[in-house]
């Protein structure tokens, strides 16, 4: 690696919300299912729970950031398992400073921080297996767990079966509801307080999100988030809402067609496991994949090398390292 680059964490990164969002833009400007993002959204983001600047890892060239690694540390359920995990996202390089080393030196840091730091019993990422980092990670040890995909489709032509709510007003009863609906499923951070303020209250009013649900009383029966983005799929950036934490009892294709029917927009996306029932109902109702990911994760602990060894579960893909709503 040249002498040139300096790598430290986030402490040492000066105007951090700027420069992690500029680098994120222009990084992941070709890459199909990207977002572009606004210094709101960037400072939104670095505050996501979990994450700590001693983690997250820059190289830099004087005081521009070149190169970046983002982590959060939180419990997932992999395996039967919670396990404390540090999650890896945003790893980025501009496009001139590529191939000098800097993806995998920020990686080692990552690894050795969250390890020493944070506890960490696993790293997990997500990254498109069809695309070259797939393999990079493989080399590094992650272990493909689980593959995804965003898939789109126009909203569903019948009569939605869930309203708008206020989420702070229905927080503990939709919280209960995801944590029952999803506490199963891999990956899956069983929500908090903290999680949920974050995720619902805090996040920029240029992501249009809108909380759904139907409720008898004070219980929610069934709910759906909405996010409006841009996403760049097929080289052309699309106007989409992005259908995210959906639970339903008994879930079939009628019921998540009155869910996805609550969209704000025509057209639909949703990132699914592709072994998963939403999956399957999503494709009956005429979504189509659009970008594949996979789930990857590297064990440390015995505790962790034990869960992978246990016959893998449907996955729930975490949202906002994905695509970050």
């Amino acid at each position: 690696m040249s002498v040139n680059y300096e790598l430290c964490d986030h402490t040492r990164v000066p105007q951090l919300a700027r420069q992690f969002t500029d680098l994120s833009n222009i990084a992941f400007a070709e890459y199909d299912g990207a977002m572009e993002f606004s210094y709101e959204w960037g400072e939104w983001y670095l505050a996501r729970p979990g994450t700590d600047r001693r983690l997250c890892q820059a190289g830099m060239r004087g005081d521009q950031m070149v190169s970046q690694v983002l982590v959060a540390m939180q419990d997932l359920q992999i395996g039967g398992e919670l396990l404390r995990c540090g999650i890896i996202d945003s790893v980025a390089t501009l496009p001139e400073h590529r191939k000098q080393g800097l993806a995998r030196g920020l990686m080692g840091r990552a690894h050795d921080a969250m390890r020493e730091i944070g506890g960490a019993d696993a790293a997990v990422l997500y990254t498109n297996p069809a695309g070259h980092p797939y393999k990079f990670y493989g080399r590094l040890g992650y272990l493909t767990r689980a593959t995804a995909a965003l898939i789109t489709g126009r909203r569903p032509d019948v009569t939605p079966t869930v309203v708008e709510i206020d989420p702070e007003a229905g927080a503990a009863s939709l919280m209960s509801l995801l944590n029952t609906y999803h506490g199963a499923h891999e990956g899956y951070a069983p929500l908090t307080p903290e999680l949920w303020h974050w995720h619902k209250l805090t996040v920029p009013e240029s992501t249009g999100l809108r909380v759904m649900a139907r409720s008898e009383g004070s219980d929610a029966l069934a709910t759906v988030s909405f996010a409006e983005a841009q996403l760049l799929l097929g080289g052309e950036r699309r106007e989409v809402c992005i259908a995210y934490d959906l639970a339903t009892p008994e879930l079939s294709a009628e019921r998540m067609a009155g869910l996805l029917a609550a969209s704000p927009r025509e057209w639909v996306a949703m990132i699914v496991d592709v072994a998963s029932p939403e999956a399957r109902h999503a494709s009956a109702l005429g979504l189509d994949t659009e970008v594949g990911e996979a789930a990857m994760v590297l064990p440390w602990t015995d505790k962790a090398r034990a869960a992978l060894q246990e016959e893998p579960g449907i996955w729930y893909p975490m949202i906002e390292s994905l695509i970050g709503v």
